[in-house]
């Protein structure tokens, strides 16, 4: 096999590729080999139709398996003889159609990861924030604890629901023109937050236990956050599958032990405070990391190639919709031309920010700020 390697740009290479007759002759004889064992012509019996008839009914499909062979097998074997750096597989621009006695000869672009030699990265002012972690946010965690370690215990010595119950229960009718039917479900009426309907906790307070088929009435407000139900009135019928009381731990000593974070309720609101700073400060180092980034990939516009800025525009729009809230879709139909277009820039500088010039020495520089980006405190009492 004969391989040249041409320059194209700083990210691309072209291959031309000349592959021998007798190379190409083996793979036409392994493939109308294997390809003779499964067909089944008539007047032949399975197995046993020659292989001119195999090239008269199957030849134009064979041969395109056989080049797609040689272009990958000499695509792989020119990356390795001549350390090319290849991001994607090659982009077949000329090829000759296999021709018995001649050399099968094909021309292809190869997108490479460019050489990357930073530049103007030291001494760049990057902005660190303060760590400032409220008490309010220690608050809410122990909250969030308490509710980890509160217990469901069956209903004793009452009949009737009360504040402080989780409810089960089996919900069917409709909310405006929006049928209803939930064999199960759970309302707790302390939670005002995730209450399924305004109102509906209320309804629930101080119903009997054993409640079958009870109406309820609800008009959902005209500003409801749900666009959906807003405006409309539900007409429930519901009935009581199973309740059960919250135990919640109280705020002392032996809730702290049974933790297992700490011996005291002090001890407990620093290690939560730790905890909550420890993630503060990993945020706060990300976004300068981030930061300092941002500012060496403008100094630095490496060239990159374009099947990695496709492959980023196509996560970027994955990661969108996955905070949207919205369900992978299969080749993504809604990634439209126009939307690549103006996805390709983000794209292209994340890119090259997981380049050389990149990642690694942000890491080093943003994690160590003493070492060559500046840092101080502004007049907000911001690190600089």
């Amino acid at each position: 096999m004969q391989v040249r390697i041409q320059d194209v740009s700083p990210v691309e290479k072209k291959m031309f590729v000349e592959v021998p007759w007798e190379t190409v002759s083996r793979k036409l004889v392994d493939a109308y080999k294997e390809l003779g064992k499964g067909v089944a012509l008539k007047g032949f019996r399975k197995g046993k139709v020659p292989r001119p008839v195999l090239e008269q009914v199957y030849g134009p499909r064979v041969n395109a398996e056989v080049a797609y062979q040689l272009v990958r097998e000499s695509f792989f074997r020119a990356s390795e003889e001549h350390n090319l750096a290849a991001v994607a597989e090659p982009r077949v621009e000329e090829a000759a159609p296999i021709k018995r006695g001649q050399p099968f000869t094909f021309a292809a672009i190869i997108e490479i990861r460019g050489e990357v030699v930073p530049q103007d990265y030291t001494g760049l002012a990057i902005e660190r924030r303060k760590l400032d972690v409220p008490e309010s946010a220690v608050d809410e965690a122990l909250a969030q604890l308490r509710r980890e370690h509160t217990e469901l215990r069956p209903i004793e010595g009452r009949e009737v629901t009360a504040p402080g119950d989780i409810v089960g229960l089996s919900v069917t009718g409709t909310i405006g023109e929006h049928e209803i039917q939930q064999p199960q479900f759970a309302v707790d009426l302390d939670d005002a937050e995730r209450e399924p309907l305004p109102g509906m906790r209320d309804a629930l307070l101080g119903i009997p236990l054993d409640t079958k088929d009870k109406q309820l009435e609800i008009q959902v407000p005209d500003d409801y956050k749900d666009e959906s139900i807003r405006g409309r009135k539900a007409l429930l019928t519901v009935t009581v599958l199973e309740v059960r009381a919250k135990e919640v731990p109280a705020l002392d000593d032996e809730f702290a032990k049974d933790t297992g974070k700490a011996d005291t309720l002090d001890g407990l609101r620093a290690a939560l405070r730790k905890e909550l700073e420890d993630r503060e400060r990993e945020v706060i180092n990300r976004e300068a990391r981030e930061g300092a980034l941002r500012e060496v990939i403008k100094k630095n516009q490496i060239p990159v190639a374009s099947s990695l800025v496709e492959r980023a525009v196509e996560l970027q729009y994955g990661r969108l919709r996955q905070m949207l809230g919205m369900k992978p879709e299969r080749g993504n139909p809604g990634l439209t031309d126009e939307l690549r277009q103006r996805m390709r820039p983000a794209g292209a500088d994340e890119v090259r920010g997981q380049g050389a010039c990149g990642e690694d020495l942000v890491r080093v520089h943003a994690d160590d700020p003493g070492t060559t980006i500046h840092r101080g405190v502004d007049d907000d009492g911001r690190e600089d």
